[in-house]
């Protein structure tokens, strides 16, 4: 009966010191907010020093929060801005101001896949789809989904076709493995006809999803094998299946969309880097040297979808710039720059 009387006090008072650090994590977030104006929250941009993060708000350009150790902000006001502070996870709703938290889950080596499983999880070959080596192409069905395909376009396992339509009919970008051990990539008709200007000479092609319908399809190709991040993808380029080229030599690395459409593209060592409409196939910031760009952010006062470009009018858009020691945001017309008058 004592065993149990002293589980229920030991418990009681754990949750009673719980709830008062919860309660004390709450109140120093808060203290950070303290100097924003709370009726415009999505002016207040992070900004890092050497390890430590502080907060700056963009219209005013003053300091809110002096550079702090074990801060962190995952996302903006867009509208909720989340984050984490001493082993908590938290999220502030800018309608009222309200915060919550939770303590961050412990690392769970049991979760983490075995080489087997994650080979398992990552492999592209469905046994309901198998390779027929009576075809030189492809098949598919009456929803245009992959139906058989030929044994050539199993590489290393993996089902390297996938098919689309363009003016009425079915073509494939597929790869094959050629004699010096490598994979290059092409575009083939259902019978296996290879495309003009699309001969299996390409490290990748990508399809640009952002440019893409049945009668005008576009892919980003990169027709070297070999890439240094140090120069610019001389032999990268969008094609469309007519041949027409845009943006050849300029593409610091493959492009993928970040938020509405847009990306911040940069080489490995970020020798290069600049912002790239992916849907026009057109630069917003043309690559350079001068400041390293990672990545993309924005605030809004709504819920926006990052994967539809007509949504980026209703944002308010940022590069995430890095230094040596610095990372902080500026506008895309790259004017501003939001970080300390002393350490700019």
């Amino acid at each position: 009966m004592k065993t149990k009387f002293f589980t229920i006090l030991f418990l009681s008072f754990s949750l009673f010191c719980f709830a008062q650090e919860q309660l004390k994590i709450k109140k120093e977030i808060t203290a950070f907010f303290a100097k924003a104006d709370k009726t415009n929250l999505q002016s207040v941009l992070p900004f890092e020093v050497d390890g430590k993060v502080g907060l700056i708000d963009a219209v005013t350009k003053k300091v809110l929060l002096n550079p702090i150790k074990n801060f962190q902000v995952f996302t903006l006001f867009n509208p909720v801005m989340t984050g984490y502070y001493k082993d908590y996870e938290f999220a502030i709703n800018p309608k009222n101001f309200k915060i919550t938290i939770k303590k961050e889950p412990e690392s769970n080596n049991d979760l983490v896949p075995t080489i087997a499983e994650y080979k398992e999880s990552t492999t592209d070959q469905d046994p309901k789809m198998p390779y027929e080596s009576g075809i030189k192409g492809f098949t598919v069905d009456e929803n245009g989904n992959l139906k058989t395909y030929a044994k050539i376009y199993k590489v290393d396992n993996f089902r390297n076709l996938y098919p689309f339509k363009y003016k009425g009919k079915y073509y494939a970008i597929a790869a094959i493995k050629k004699n010096d051990g490598k994979t290059y990539f092409g575009i083939i008709d259902t019978e296996g006809n290879t495309i003009e200007n699309f001969d299996f000479v390409y490290s990748t092609i990508w399809f640009n999803e952002f440019a893409k319908n049945e009668d005008d399809v576009w892919f980003i190709a990169n027709a070297d094998i070999n890439n240094s991040c140090e120069v610019l993808l001389e032999n990268a380029f969008y094609i469309n299946m007519e041949g027409k080229q845009k943006l050849k030599g300029e593409i610091p690395t493959f492009p993928s969309s970040d938020i509405f459409g847009l990306n911040a593209n940069c080489s490995g060592c970020i020798k290069y880097s600049g912002v790239l409409d992916i849907e026009k196939m057109e630069w917003i910031i043309k690559p350079q040297s001068k400041i390293k760009i990672r990545w993309m952010d924005y605030t809004s006062k709504t819920v926006l979808d990052i994967k539809n470009p007509r949504d980026k009018n209703k944002a308010k858009i940022y590069i995430k710039v890095f230094d040596d020691h610095f990372t902080y945001y500026m506008d895309l017309d790259m004017k501003n720059k939001y970080l300390p008058t002393k350490m700019k």
